[in-house]
């Protein structure tokens, strides 16, 4: 963890630092103003002045250039320093594509603003650990054109929702089914969730597209109710449950909990039968995350946290959130055979579950032996390969 900003103080026309020197750290005016200039023929030519709360010097740590121009107190002055590594730090964990809009306008600015001629060849930027320079440039393009592919794909109606049954570890009775987005390329196919999810929630279109998926999950559920009560099995479809992802920009979104409730009376369904899964981060998102976590627990939706043990896991946040499920993450289940450690992890999270009235979904089981451990530790509910991978609904509505 760095420590705070040092200070320093600045007596009137002192020069702060000069054109041509090495960048080491940039600053952060407390008071007084500075002069920024650039020299010629002996000459001072003021390009701008800057006043309290503004900051400088952090070009030449960014693109890694010596100083483009000078800086001198037209005042006293007091500055806070502001470490190389500290800007670093916050520059390599930004977008890839906001990276490479800050080298363009960072190399515009220096050959406008500071009289660099036009021809000057100018060093890519040297971010640490970031990815940056060519790979980080053709990175930056790539995520920008798989963005608009996404976006064009929904247009296209491209996108359907597959099903993984949720099962009762001991009858194997199939209880629920998590819906999970698939892209289906009439070009290449299905595509790797992979490749696509990560994009589409770290983007604007998570909401039009998660609430194109909350509708096509909630008609589906309705389609599959329908169809248990068809076949006399009235308790399973009353008792049936719908899994569906929500991101922490959806929980955060204004308008979340009343689209959910719109959607929801549209297909006519009960907010029992209806469970909303986040990944830990959502947890991260404080206050207003917990808001609407609170009113749809108070509708009675069931909450379940996705993947637990793997992120941001928290005893506080157990107690804080209104959650009814957990679901154990496959990188524990697929080592309960075989890693005494991780099975005791394990069982460790299923006796805290009980503790606190939660509910266990364990994920990823691909054996009969893992079912038999996770059951024997107290998991009432599984899903994985062994009882079905994700199918589309023709195929899920015979599962059951």
């Amino acid at each position: 963890m760095n420590s705070p900003a040092q200070s320093v103080d600045i007596h009137k026309d002192q020069i702060i630092f000069s054109e041509g020197d090495a960048g080491d750290c940039a600053y952060i005016i407390e008071k007084g103003r500075v002069l920024v200039y650039i020299s010629k023929d002996k000459e001072e030519i003021p390009l701008t002045i800057l006043g309290e709360g503004e900051i400088f010097g952090e070009m030449s740590l960014i693109d890694n250039q010596n100083r483009s121009a000078s800086v001198r107190a037209l005042e006293d002055v007091r500055l806070a320093i502001v470490t190389k590594q500290q800007v670093l730090e916050r520059v390599s964990t930004a977008d890839k594509v906001v990276q490479l809009l800050m080298r363009v306008l960072l190399k515009r600015l220096r050959r406008k603003n500071l009289n660099t001629p036009a021809g000057t060849k100018m060093s890519e930027v040297e971010f640490e650990n970031s990815g940056a320079g060519d790979d980080g440039t053709q990175g930056a393009l790539d995520q920008i054109k798989l963005e608009n592919q996404i976006f064009q794909a929904f247009q296209n109606k491209e996108f359907e929702l597959f099903y993984q049954p949720i099962v009762n570890l001991k009858t194997k009775q199939v209880m629920g089914c998590e819906a999970l987005l698939r892209w289906n390329s009439p070009v290449h196919g299905l595509i790797s969730p992979n490749l696509f999810i990560d994009v589409i929630e770290n983007s604007s279109m998570v909401i039009p597209i998660g609430h194109w998926i909350i509708n096509q999950a909630l008609k589906d559920l309705k389609t599959i109710q329908d169809q248990l009560r068809d076949a006399k099995k009235t308790k399973l479809a009353d008792d049936f449950m719908m899994s569906i992802n929500i991101s922490g920009r959806q929980f955060t979104h204004s308008d979340f909990v009343n689209n959910l409730e719109d959607l929801r009376e549209k297909h006519d369904l009960q907010t029992k039968n209806i469970k909303l899964e986040m990944t830990e981060r959502v947890m991260m998102d404080g206050a207003i995350a917990l808001e609407s976590l609170n009113q749809c627990r108070n509708q009675g939706y069931a909450i379940s946290i996705d993947d637990f043990g793997t992120g941001f896991s928290s005893l506080q946040y157990l107690t804080q959130m209104p959650i009814s499920f957990l679901k154990i993450d496959r990188s524990f289940v697929m080592k309960v055979l075989s890693d005494p450690k991780s099975k005791a992890v394990v069982s460790s999270i299923i006796h805290l579950a009980h503790a606190m009235d939660l509910e266990i979904i364990a994920e990823g089981i691909e054996n009969n032996e893992e079912s038999l451990v996770l059951e024997t530790l107290g998991a009432r509910y599984g899903q994985g390969y062994l009882f079905s991978k994700p199918v589309d609904l023709g195929r899920f509505l015979k599962l059951i």
